[in-house]
């Protein structure tokens, strides 16, 4: 029996997975891109389609800590400004399209603090984006039937209870 393309995915990642590096970015974010190509045909994702949950987590890793998860959004979601503390993350499109602003948060000359946006940057099926530690965006589904991979680097749940993940009120504010 042929593994699927998701265990073919999670061997790989396991085999490229060497911490916070170039080497490792790169290598993960081109087996996302391949999984992204051959998900269509696997049951998972035809559940996630049909299913539509909010999110499911497909395998956490009890070596390395990385945690594959999929999403699926309805079309006007937003989700605020926020970074993933000391974690980074790949988001790998499988369905739909989305919009995401990148920011820059900046301290004035007379201590004010605000963020700064550095553009947006559609994101459709078959292409993946990396945010490294503190690395701050948002993010608007723009279609509906949108389905995303989020590869973790950590649980950011841990994340937010130790207060290093943090989330901006508005692109012009400070962190909540």
């Amino acid at each position: 029996m042929q593994n699927s393309a998701l265990e073919h995915f999670i061997s790989q990642v396991k085999t490229a997975w060497s911490g916070l590096n170039t080497e490792t970015v790169e290598s993960v974010r081109q087996l996302l891109i391949n999984l992204t190509r051959a998900a269509k045909d696997e049951p998972w994702f035809k559940d996630m389609l049909s299913g539509k949950p909010a999110a499911k987590e497909l395998y956490r890793d009890p070596e390395h800590g990385f945690i594959l998860l999929a999403h699926t959004e309805e079309k006007g979601t937003y989700r605020q400004p926020h970074n993933h503390g000391a974690g980074w993350v790949f988001y790998a499109v499988l369905s739909g399209e989305m919009a995401m602003r990148t920011y820059q948060q900046v301290t004035t000359v007379t201590g004010e603090t605000h963020l700064v946006s550095r553009g947006t940057d559609l994101m459709q099926a078959g292409q993946c984006r990396v945010f490294l530690p503190g690395d701050i965006h948002d993010t608007r589904c723009l279609s509906d039937a949108f389905v995303q991979l989020r590869l973790t680097s950590t649980d950011f749940q841990k994340e937010m209870q130790e207060g290093r993940l943090v989330r901006f009120s508005s692109p012009s504010a400070a962190p909540v």
